[in-house]
């Protein structure tokens, strides 16, 4: 018998590096009277396929008697249980939706597991606390806390790239804020020089349980693969620039985010890659200049001001340096200690 520990792992780098100081979020810091009763809510799926191997992977109650996770834990499945309280109960229909890696499974008599709270994702920050749940590696429930390390919009929602570490067994967990409302399903990572991890939206989850359609008997599912697993050329934007820039190739990241910018035209992430690349092509006069068009877009993204005032301090504007650690101020003080710190801009 097969055991397949459901979490895709796609070697890439990651977008963001490790040189902002964001605040560091631990499990200790999470209020334990608020979350014990969602980790209730979180359980264990075991899928069987027709070769008699399954998978193991998590869900989510959204809807007395409903659960919500990853496609990519079920698609090859002829039945699916759920594990709660140490038995196993049955999933007697599902509603997929491929192309998000979404699936809904039906679990009538579970209809007594209290659904979460849901968040939106849409109002998630770039620094926010954040907290990933589910069962690494298919055994005991585990809580990884985490930040907000970005934000990529991808289909209508906004894909969440997070510092919540999870691994094998995982997928279909959730992710939560530091006030215990579910704003992503934990999905797939990337690896490079440091493992980050993404979560598809909670909106995506509204808009499954507004369909009208009913639910199919557990089957294998068609192999039509998630937005994440397209061939290269279909890649959302931000996953093909990370495999630029884990292969060091800069002229190619700017060439891309160029095309980028012109398809998203509202979307500050294009022009924030831009700054890295030319930095790492020491055009730094060109590399403020794509930062600056990043703020405009978006003067929320702290990251962007953090290394918009690394670029003017090196090429001498102090006095841009100064504007910049105001504007940080406002949006995250570490950061803006930070820019201090490494620009001597005395306070």
């Amino acid at each position: 018998m097969t055991i397949a520990r459901a979490l895709p792992c796609l070697a890439l780098l990651t977008l963001f590096g490790s040189t902002q100081a964001h605040a560091q979020v631990s499990s200790q810091d999470l209020d334990r009277a608020l979350f014990n009763p969602i980790l209730a809510s979180i359980v264990k799926i075991e899928a069987v396929t027709e070769a008699g191997g399954y998978s193991l992977g998590s869900a989510v109650a959204v809807k007395p008697g409903l659960f919500v996770s990853s496609c990519h834990v079920t698609a090859k499945a002829v039945s699916i249980s759920i594990q709660y309280q140490g038995l196993r109960w049955a999933v007697t229909g599902q509603r997929a939706n491929l192309e998000r890696d979404l699936c809904l499974l039906e679990a009538p008599r579970l209809s007594d597991v209290v659904p979460v709270q849901r968040g939106r994702s849409s109002d998630l920050r770039v620094g926010d606390g954040l907290a990933a749940i589910g069962y690494t590696f298919g055994a005991g429930l585990a809580t990884q806390a985490g930040t907000v390390r970005a934000l990529h919009p991808v289909g209508g929602g906004t894909v969440i790239q997070s510092a919540t570490y999870f691994n094998s067994g995982a997928s279909g967990g959730g992710l939560f804020t530091l006030d215990g409302r579910l704003v992503g399903i934990l999905t797939f990572r990337l690896k490079g020089a440091e493992a980050y991890y993404f979560s598809i939206p909670v909106d995506w989850i509204d808009a499954e349980l507004a369909r009208t359609d009913g639910f199919q008997p557990i089957a294998p599912l068609a192999a039509t693969p998630p937005f994440w697993a397209q061939p290269p050329e279909r890649l959302p934007f931000f996953m093909r620039a990370a495999t630029l820039q884990a292969r060091n190739q800069w002229p190619e990241v700017v060439s891309l985010t160029e095309t980028w910018a012109q398809a998203e035209a509202d979307n500050a992430e294009p022009w924030f890659i831009r700054g890295q690349a030319l930095v790492k092509l020491d055009q730094r006069l060109a590399a403020v200049d794509a930062y600056e068009h990043a703020v405009a877009l978006n003067p929320r993204l702290a990251p962007a001001w953090f290394q918009l005032g690394e670029a003017q301090f090196q090429l001498g504007k102090l006095d841009a340096v100064r504007r910049s650690v105001k504007q940080l101020e406002a949006l995250d003080p570490e950061l803006a200690a930070d820019l201090r710190l490494r620009s001597s801009i005395q306070p």
